[in-house]
């Protein structure tokens, strides 16, 4: 098969220990893929569907299977509301080809420099994960060339796997009390009529941040549109009322259904980001455990798991992809908020 000759450098990732990853060369079913890569990101950089009124970051984005690839991009609207170019790459596949399984998908984004490592948001994860079952791989690089980074979709979801399981029996009476915490409070917290029981049941869970001084639960509040806060943003959403970020342990709750607890990525991605505020305050990395909890009909709990904050999202998205600068200026923020 001749390759298409190329501005771009394919390279793909290999982690690396301590969540870092290095950028190797593509294997050899890559390799035959190219042609398809390079199309990807050519329909990527002609695409004029950005429109980042608020951020002005522009990623330009296609979608599809080669030959045929269809543009997308991120648009912003409201107040600092956004449909990212994954989401609308989604819409414009399946507005193409329905719901038909169409074959190897290929997500293009043009974005930040040559050799950057796409690292989709968590709600982007979310629906990537639903619409294609984590089945395509995403090519990012710049406009103009370069080091252009292959990446499969598995690499940014975390496997339910790769929980640690713990016996309950071994939960220490702290974590014990807070689960009981977050099961009775959850309960009265939660705001849910429209989500049906038996679709995604697993998804269905309270949440409760500790903090030295506090512990704050959070339950999902869906209204009739469709846009719903979940459990944990629910939680930050009080622990940032009551200015306390420093987070300590994180208790994830849900009815047992024969099935982990499967945390939302966009809850995932707000939780490490309140973690982000706190290590800026501090002036130093932590990384909080979180114990996934199931429980019964009559409150008894039945299987435990434990993570944390940043090993159960993979290369992750965060203010930390903004460079110093941006994190120099989001400490003085934080340190400002309720002086």
């Amino acid at each position: 098969m001749a390759l298409q000759k190329s501005k771009w450098e394919f390279k793909t990732i290999k982690r690396a220990p301590k969540g870092k990853v290095e950028l190797v060369g593509l294997s050899p079913l890559q390799e035959e893929k190219i042609d398809r890569y390079v199309s990807a990101l050519e329909v990527a950089a002609a695409s004029n569907v950005a429109n980042p009124i608020f951020s002005n970051y522009h990623v330009k984005a296609s979608v599809g299977i080669d030959p045929n690839f269809l543009r997308g991009g991120n648009i912003e609207y409201g107040l600092c509301q956004a449909l990212h170019g994954e989401e609308s790459s989604v819409a414009a596949l399946r507005s193409q080809f329905g719901r038909t399984d169409v074959g190897e998908i290929v997500l293009g984004l043009i974005a930040g420099q040559p050799g950057n490592i796409a690292t989709p948001c968590g709600n982007c994860r979310d629906i990537l994960l639903d619409a294609f079952s984590g089945k395509l791989e995403i090519v990012s690089g710049a406009a103009d060339g370069g080091v252009a980074v292959v990446v499969n979709m598995s690499e940014y979801l975390f496997s339910e796997s790769e929980l640690h399981e713990i016996n309950v029996g071994e939960l220490s009476k702290d974590i014990r009390g807070r689960v009981r915490k977050a099961i009775i409070s959850g309960t009265r917290l939660v705001n849910d009529a429209y989500s049906p029981k038996n679709v995604h049941p697993e998804r269905r869970y309270h949440a409760l941040i500790a903090t030295q001084r506090h512990d704050f639960v959070g339950a999902r509040d869906i209204m009739c549109e469709y846009h719903p806060i979940y459990a944990i943003r629910d939680a930050i959403r009080q622990a940032r009322r009551a200015n306390d970020p420093y987070v300590r342990a994180v208790v994830i709750v849900g009815e047992d259904c024969g099935k982990i607890p499967h945390i939302m990525y966009k809850d995932r991605q707000h939780l490490l980001e309140f973690n982000l505020q706190a290590e800026l305050l501090i002036r130093e990395e932590q990384d909080p455990p979180i114990y996934v909890v199931t429980y019964g009909r009559n409150g008894e709990l039945v299987n435990a798991w434990k993570t944390s904050v940043k090993e159960c999202l993979p290369l992750p998205f965060s203010p930390s992809n903004f460079g110093p600068e941006f994190l120099e200026y989001l400490a003085k923020y934080y340190r400002g908020i309720g002086q």
